[in-house]
């Protein structure tokens, strides 16, 4: 998580060029990323650094799930009792086949993201797992169908501004 609210208004050019860099590409090489920003490879090298330190940047690899054999994804609402949210989300966010624990409004307190081998392990994990959880009052489960986008975060908002990139090779 961020450790600090930064806006993009507080970014500066040299660091949009190279987090959108690395939203095209999070494994261009440091020097090709310095060539594209015009910058030195010692700058990128810092920038990224003091992101990551600070949160804002996590290079990680995107695995697709189904790939992997899990062929039930589904979005879960859950409505937990007010005082033990907090807590049920850290047990909820505990569970590796759980992709996204959110504290949300509306009708459901949190909504996670997760993704099961089968139908019959979702049903496990709502009837058993999930009935045996302290403070969760109710869930509705939704199967997803199929997925359009599954990639977080491309082209981060605010970041229009910044001045396109030399052409490549």
């Amino acid at each position: 998580m961020c450790e600090e609210n930064i806006h993009m208004t507080e970014l500066g050019q040299i660091e949009k060029r190279i987090l959108l860099l690395l939203q095209m590409d999070g494994r261009m090489p440091l020097s090709e990323i310095a060539r594209r920003a015009e910058v030195s490879e010692p700058t990128v090298r810092k920038k990224m650094a003091a992101m990551t330190e600070s949160g804002l940047l996590k290079v990680a690899a995107i695995v697709d799930p189904a790939c992997l054999g899990y062929e039930a994804a589904a979005i879960i609402g859950i409505d937990v009792d007010r005082p033990r949210i907090a807590e049920v989300a850290r047990k909820l966010a505990s569970y590796p086949f759980v992709d996204s624990v959110s504290v949300t409004t509306g009708p459901w307190d949190i909504m996670i993201r997760a993704f099961f081998e089968t139908v019959r392990d979702l049903h496990d994990f709502v009837f058993v797992e999930l009935g045996a959880v302290e403070g969760i009052r109710d869930s509705q489960s939704h199967l997803v169908m199929r997925s359009y986008k599954f990639e977080g975060l491309r082209g981060v908002a605010g970041m229009a501004e910044t001045p396109p990139f030399p052409a490549t090779d």
